[in-house]
């Protein structure tokens, strides 16, 4: 016995178990499927439970989305923390359903090689079975031994356990894969009509077909009892992840025995029937988590609106701070950047650098790393609009009015700045300033 045998032991036993007892394959595949459900329903309500917890918090990561910006390092670490704190894994709801998906290993390998792992046969032993039925090129491959087990009947009974010894004979058995009329033990065609029309040739073929749509009929109902309360919208999905369901069933359907399409069609079955009874016993959390989320609504409301607020009167008491326009055209000739006379003189020579010097003409520019966080702006504080003159009007009267008497002022500058001539440059002025200078050093 191999290491497989022994890991597919539970497996095997329970199916083996079921066949003994009902004498039908295509039941005891059915009541396999059952137990296996039974088995994972608490993680599958666990799994429920950490998606009604991460439907909760989604207004939370979004606030924590807001904060943190275009800052895409900030807000993995803030989620992540966010994570920690509440004790939240992310892909808690997502990992339960692929337990059904591994389950399909062994039970296909149960379904495909059955004198192996429900009889616990070796190869020697199969091939001695296989001779004893009159298949004399048998080889062990593809679904030969599922039609070998199909070839066991009372008949030749005896002659396959004389084949394999007096210490396996005991597991040798007759598996019955007739399920309605339709042979488990063949692989469905999709050119049915091929070689004749039959019930089971037909049969055969519908199997994977309401597979197929079974498997679309739960992922909706799965879909519909997600949602998490009456006025929320179920999600859409995405079209690769509907078609991914129906199209992995029709491959198994067509490509393996019928045995698999009939834990596919019972797996769709049950799998409906646990959502509504998730849904029944979760009927308290999914109202605790609306109740949450109605809270967290209202909060996200209110901070929403204190954020516009101290925005509104952040940009209020910059324009009430500003300075006027006007005044600031009318600057002194000294306090503007222009030809500075003491970095241009060396020694004697008032002008060895040149009468348009600038030392701080080319000024060094710190570095800024262009894949690090968003380089900070700093803009002139534009006009109110009229949803902020009314968030700071009601909120601060006074730093409403001051930002009001500042536009105002400001308007007027520029109104007055526009109809004023323009002023000679300065330029010139500096020029014969700095050439008088020089012929008064030039006369001494």
């Amino acid at each position: 016995m191999d290491i497989w045998q022994i890991l597919m032991t539970p497996f095997s036993w329970l199916l083996k178990l079921f066949c003994d007892v009902f004498n039908s394959y295509g039941i005891a595949l059915f009541l396999f499927t059952i137990v296996i459900k039974v088995v994972l329903f608490p993680l599958n309500l666990k799994g429920k439970k950490s998606m009604i917890k991460m439907n909760v918090m989604n207004g939370q990561l979004q606030e924590i989305q807001k904060r943190c910006g275009n800052d895409k390092e900030k807000y993995n670490q803030e989620v992540q923390k966010f994570y920690a704190e509440n004790n939240v894994n992310p892909m808690g709801g997502c990992g339960w359903q692929m337990i059904p998906l591994i389950i399909l290993y062994p039970l296909y390998a149960i379904i495909r090689r059955p004198l192996k792992y429900m009889m616990w046969l070796t190869e020697d032993a199969v091939k001695a079975v296989a001779a004893a039925v009159g298949w004399t090129d048998f080889t062990i491959g593809g679904s030969n031994e599922l039609i070998l087990a199909s070839m066991l009947t009372a008949e030749n009974l005896e002659a396959a356990k004389t084949a394999v010894g007096a210490s396996a004979a005991a597991g040798v058995f007759i598996i019955n894969f007739d399920f309605f009329g339709i042979n488990l033990s063949e692989v469905p065609q999709l050119m049915f009509w091929k070689d004749g029309i039959s019930w089971n040739s037909f049969g055969l073929f519908l199997l994977p077909v309401i597979s197929a749509l079974l498997s679309v009929v739960t992922m909706l109902v799965t879909q519909k009892t997600n949602v998490m309360n009456k006025e929320q919208q179920a999600p859409k999905m995405n079209l690769s992840l509907i078609l991914m369901g129906p199209i992995m069933s029709l491959w198994i359907g067509f490509a393996l025995p019928a045995g698999m399409c009939i834990y596919w069609i019972a797996n769709s079955l049950l799998g409906m029937v646990q959502e509504i009874i998730c849904g029944r016993l979760l009927r308290k959390d999914y109202e605790a988590a609306q109740k949450e989320m109605a809270e967290q609504a209202v909060k996200a409301k209110e901070a929403e609106k204190e954020r516009r607020r101290v925005a509104a009167e952040k940009k209020a008491a910059a324009i009430a701070a500003g300075k006027d326009p006007k005044k600031a055209h009318q600057k002194k000739k000294q306090q503007e950047p222009g030809v500075d006379l003491s970095a241009s003189r060396e020694g004697l020579r008032a002008y060895a650098r040149g009468r348009a010097y600038d030392p701080s003409r080319y000024p060094v520019t710190p570095y800024w790393d262009p894949n690090g966080p968003a380089k900070p702006v700093e803009e002139e504080p534009a006009e109110l609009t009229e949803e902020e003159k009314k968030i700071v009007a009601e909120s601060n009267p006074e730093l409403a009015a001051q930002a009001e008497a500042a536009e105002k002022a400001r308007a007027e500058a520029e109104k007055a700045a526009a109809e004023a001539p323009a002023e000679e440059s300065v330029e010139g002025g500096d020029y014969e300033e700095a050439y008088a200078e020089d012929e008064d050093n030039g006369e001494t």
